[in-house]
């Protein structure tokens, strides 16, 4: 039996998520067969909204559906610490913690040599400027402990060795590769509060 070229299309798109392998997308697919038409109408227009009304902010790069960002233009925000992460989704998992009320600042990515990253193809040169625009005593590194998320910590310490701003890291309670979306809220916590030295004085 031919396979039916319309559930094919749809699997191949939901294999397009991260996370979701052949199965699972063949699993989604089949189940929506069985939506309603309200709420396939509902599930549509989710995908068209998201796409549509989300977008980064152009300051520290989170994921907004607002005109200004709530986290930039909170007053109550420690703007003196700036917390890097790689990807928007990360700011998620420190926000759930309620231990961290500084800023944020989203690179986009880690330098990869393998993948030919540079620091150019990633927020690198607009992190120095918003380092520089702004009043920021304290960079926070918090990327995955990968061999991309430590080249590119190292980098970014290189590049702020002369200026007078300590630059720290979280602590190496997270497990060794571990992508901070896979992490739990206390691990992430604990690794903010226990964060080590990377250039400045000692914490």
């Amino acid at each position: 039996m031919e396979p039916i070229k319309s559930v094919t299309d749809l699997k191949r798109s939901f294999q397009k998520l991260p996370g979701i392998g052949e199965k699972t997308a063949e699993r989604l697919a089949y189940a929506s067969l069985r939506f309603k038409k309200e709420e396939l109408d509902e599930f549509i227009n989710a995908l068209y909204n998201v796409k549509t009304n989300v977008h980064p902010c152009p300051n520290c790069g989170m994921y907004i559906d607002t005109p200004s960002c709530p986290i930039c233009n909170d007053p109550s925000r420690n703007d003196d610490t700036l917390l890097v992460v790689s990807d928007a989704k990360n700011i998620i998992s420190f926000e759930k913690t309620d231990t961290y009320h500084g800023l944020y600042f989203v690179l986009g990515g880690c330098i990869s040599p393998i993948k030919n990253i540079s620091p150019e193809d990633i927020r690198i040169p607009q992190l120095l400027k918003n380092i520089k625009e702004n009043n920021v005593k304290e960079i926070i590194l918090a990327l995955s402990s990968t061999i991309e998320g430590e080249t590119t910590a190292l980098y970014i310490a290189q590049l702020l060795k002369n200026s007078p701003i300590k630059v720290t890291r979280l602590a190496y309670g997270l497990p060794l590769g571990a992508d901070l979306e896979y992490v739990d809220e206390i691990t992430i916590s604990r690794s903010l509060e226990g964060r080590t030295t990377l250039k400045g004085e000692e914490k």
